[in-house]
């Protein structure tokens, strides 16, 4: 009997939530024979570790400290590791008010954790020919916004690289109450724009956007207001809006195993919900699949990163 091929996967915020989630479905694969933990901070991450080993009962983990909202983090943990990685899971993100304020770059912390940080990551592997199968960007229903929850969807005149870029440096809201919330999606809606475009660009590849949908159990809540974070702990769960931590996370790690899932599609909730079976976001929204759009989105992309 022949063996199994040793694959390696790197999955950013792995430290809690959802990437360790994923983490630990992964390691129950016999084929997954290294997993890459990038964290921020590294007790955090060493504890993680630790808790994996423990419940898989195997020993395949390695730290890497990255920050993804640092670019010249990013590049420094990417040089720390050995060869090429199989699976890309570009996880970690943050939602709040204080989201809002710029990074030293110039771009919303928002979007510089959500992702800034996850192209420098992806096309590194890229241009170093290190990146073997595919690549998932972690979306969220919240890029076409969440009526139950009062949240608006991104709304864009031309979706011009001009207007994108706006959205990305926070300029968006000159002249008005910054809205986290909207820019939470508004940053999940550009990273999906981009991953289609990497997608024409490697069709040897798959890039594949996947929601996990909303889902308890992880920290995403933690920096939001008291109501909201009392309204995901508790009441979604209560009124069937939200799955559990294992559940979204196995989202996660069907777009990364499973290849009947198209590159360049973002999978998310059908229309107006949260949970449940995923289906091809570009059904209800077009834009996803405009490629003028998702160039426009690469282009706005790049002129924050030097």
């Amino acid at each position: 009997m022949s063996a199994l091929p040793e694959k390696t996967a790197l999955i950013t915020g792995a430290n809690a939530g959802i990437g360790k989630e994923v983490a630990r479905q992964l390691a129950l694969r016999p084929e997954m024979a290294r997993i890459y933990l990038a964290c921020r901070n590294e007790d955090r991450a060493t504890a993680a570790k630790a808790e994996l080993e423990a419940v898989s009962d195997r020993r395949i983990f390695d730290i890497v400290l990255m920050d993804v909202a640092d670019l010249d983090s990013v590049r420094a943990g990417l040089a720390g590791i050995d060869g090429s990685v199989d699976a890309l899971v570009m996880n970690a993100g943050v939602i709040g008010p204080q989201s809002m304020e710029l990074t030293a770059g110039g771009v919303t912390t928002v979007f510089a954790t959500n992702v800034l940080g996850h192209v420098v990551l992806l096309e590194r592997l890229l241009a170093e020919h290190r990146l073997g199968e595919v690549a998932l960007f972690a979306g969220s229903e919240a890029m076409r916004g969440v009526p139950k929850l009062r949240m608006k969807g991104p709304s864009f005149v031309s979706t011009s690289a001009d207007e994108l870029a706006t959205a990305i440096d926070g300029s968006y809201f000159a002249g008005m109450k910054p809205d986290f919330n909207l820019a939470f999606g508004q940053a999940k809606y550009i990273g999906a724009l981009w991953m289609a475009y990497l997608a024409r660009q490697y069709p040897d590849r798959r890039f594949v956007t996947v929601s996990p949908g909303n889902t308890t159990g992880t920290r995403a809540a933690s920096d939001l207001p008291l109501p909201m974070r009392i309204a995901a702990k508790y009441v979604m769960p209560t009124l069937g809006l939200a799955h559990k931590l294992d559940v979204g996370a196995k989202r996660l790690v069907d777009g990364v195993t499973d290849p009947t899932l198209s590159s360049g599609t973002f999978y998310a909730s059908a229309a107006n919900t949260l949970i449940g079976p995923m289906v091809n976001q570009a059904d209800f929204l077009p834009d996803l699949a405009n490629p003028s759009f998702q160039d426009h989105a690469n282009e706005a992309i790049h002129r924050f990163i030097r």
